[in-house]
């Protein structure tokens, strides 16, 4: 971590030893998972994660952009996605190999499919779904219970079974 880098965790975050965290990154009271080898890179503006989200092997969030980058909660980046932007709201997925590009936003429960890029200046409305080889979009309903329910039993068998195999970062946790 650089001179620079200055990190806030809120109590029950787990980050793995081989994330590659830069800049100044809060992430908030929660179960946020960091996965090894996911990058975060808040380069000109902080990153401003909220509660129970999980940042996989080799995804990417980077912040270009002088404003924090917010991220709010239950959110899912899977592996090797690519994230930048101005905000993301509540219950996203950016599926593996997505990307979302420029300066767009992305409202509640929406999805970026395995491999799909946003545009560069797009604002995703709520329960927008992009997929397919040429990134279509349509609108999806709302996630569910059992859907937010299976994302917490996820987060809680990752924070179970990511000490066993990892060592963890000690990060402040003045959230």
């Amino acid at each position: 971590m650089s001179s620079r880098t200055k990190i806030k965790a809120g109590p029950k975050t787990v980050v793995c030893q081989e994330a590659d965290l830069r800049g100044e990154i809060t992430i908030g009271n929660g179960r946020t998972v960091l996965h090894p080898r996911c990058r975060v890179v808040a380069e000109a503006g902080p990153i401003v994660f909220g509660a129970n989200n999980i940042i996989e092997e080799n995804a990417v969030i980077f912040n270009k952009n002088t404003a924090p980058l917010v991220i709010g909660d239950d959110n899912v980046f899977e592996v090797g996605c690519y994230v930048e932007g101005l905000g993301i709201g509540n219950r996203n997925v950016i599926e593996a190999r997505g990307r979302l590009i420029g300066t767009t936003t992305v409202g509640n429960n929406c999805v970026i499919g395995s491999a799909c890029t946003t545009d560069l200046h797009e604002k995703m409305e709520d329960n927008t779904v992009i997929y397919g080889s040429d990134c279509s979009r349509r609108t999806q309903e709302e996630r569910n219970a059992a859907q937010a329910s299976l994302h917490l039993r996820h987060l809680e068998y990752l924070r179970e079974m990511l000490p066993k195999y990892n060592h963890l970062k000690q990060l402040p946790t003045d959230v």
